[in-house]
């Protein structure tokens, strides 16, 4: 590994550092690179002398006076190329910083998952598992009186059946998705529907899903795969403007499963959306970590509404958290810190030869919810 030898100037600690104990072994995470990076406990002692900013010689004479400074400058340059330390003027600050430890340490915790290629496998464990350990009641039931409530019927007769029909579905014919129709699904899930102003801080959006603080933090991307006379790509969807920007990357049917976990079926979706949070949109109204919830929530609430509007077109949808954030990030050009993937949703023509199990993908496995 290279060191940085440049140890003038001042050093703190990194903020947002989280330490941990894998076994007996103290380990530090760092979220900007999501590294886990085993420490002694002499590491753990010099990162608690540097909470505030000091310069070699002064964690020198705080830590072992009279003693070498060359070697506390060693110290401090690896702990510097490692990111445990910030170098005084290094830049900006990141607007995770007040989301820091809780909800940083969580999302780059928690990216790329590991996902086996084999997906009948991890059913197989299950089948042996559910011998010795049934699962949980699907359903709670709770002692004490009751009484049931009359039903009003949804006057809306398009909503009430996109409600009874939708389901989540693994099989899809060949024919393309029209354009007209992925037009309204996008426009009608991730397209802003008015402006609006809060006085003396600035201007909202407004989409047809809820967002906490009218923040809308996410961004829609378009994989586009079998769309009458849209070119094969990834798009960006412009929510205010309503059109997709080409980010002229190419992409076939045979790129998606290495992106979503090696889910083969999803392959024959005609067009999949992968939103991705700005995270400075709600970070800005929010100043703590308890808000991080609210982002994910929103992509909730944008995927039940994308998964109702393409039912109610005679699309079959699908919706999954199984993906690689490095891969996607990859592709569609994103860092990874200020902008990441935190959901997929997408569509295609339903296989009319499935819809009675449209979840049904594989022999032996369970129907989708």
């Amino acid at each position: 590994m290279h060191i940085d030898a440049q140890t003038a100037g001042r050093y703190r600690r990194a903020p947002g550092l989280v330490i941990h104990w894998a076994g007996s072994q103290a380990v530090c995470f760092v979220w900007q690179s999501a590294q886990r990076i085993p420490i002694s406990m002499q590491v753990a002692g010099v990162l608690q002398e540097l909470s505030e900013w000091a310069s070699a010689a002064e964690l020198r004479d705080r830590i072992s006076p009279g003693g070498p400074l060359a070697t506390v400058e060693e110290t401090i340059g690896l702990l510097h190329a490692l990111r445990l330390v910030e170098r005084e003027g290094d830049g900006p600050p990141s607007s995770w910083q007040e989301w820091c430890p809780e909800a940083a340490f969580f999302h780059f915790a928690t990216k790329n998952g590991v996902f086996p290629q084999d997906l009948g496998a991890r059913d197989r464990e299950l089948v042996e598992k559910a011998k010795q350990a049934p699962q949980p009641a699907p359903t709670k039931r709770t002692a004490g009186p009751r009484v049931r409530l009359a039903n009003q019927e949804l006057k809306d007769a398009d909503l009430a059946a996109a409600l009874a029909k939708r389901r989540t579905w693994r099989n899809f014919s060949d024919q393309p998705v029209s354009a007209a129709a992925l037009g309204t699904l996008l426009d009608s899930t991730y397209g802003v529907q008015r402006r609006g102003h809060v006085p003396q801080q600035g201007p909202i959006v407004l989409r047809s899903s809820p967002s906490g603080g009218s923040r809308h933090p996410i961004e829609a991307y378009l994989l586009a795969l079998n769309v009458e006379g849209l070119a094969p790509g990834a798009y960006h969807y412009d929510s205010d403007a309503k059109e997709l920007v080409d980010l002229q990357r190419p992409l076939g049917s045979s790129d998606i499963a290495p992106l979503l976990a090696h889910q083969r079926y999803f392959a024959g979706a005609a067009a999949i959306t992968i939103m991705c949070p700005m995270f400075a949109r709600t970070q800005w109204r929010y100043g703590h970590s308890r808000a991080y919830r609210t982002v994910l929530i929103d992509a909730g609430h944008l995927g039940q509404t994308f998964c109702l509007v393409a039912t109610a077109l005679g699309l079959a949808p699908f919706t999954t958290m199984a993906f690689s954030e490095s891969a996607i990030e990859a592709l569609l050009g994103l860092d990874g810190i200020e902008e990441c993937p935190v959901y997929v949703a997408g569509v295609g023509m339903p296989d009319l030869a499935a819809a009675a199990a449209p979840g049904r993908f594989d022999p032996g496995a369970a129907m989708s919810e």
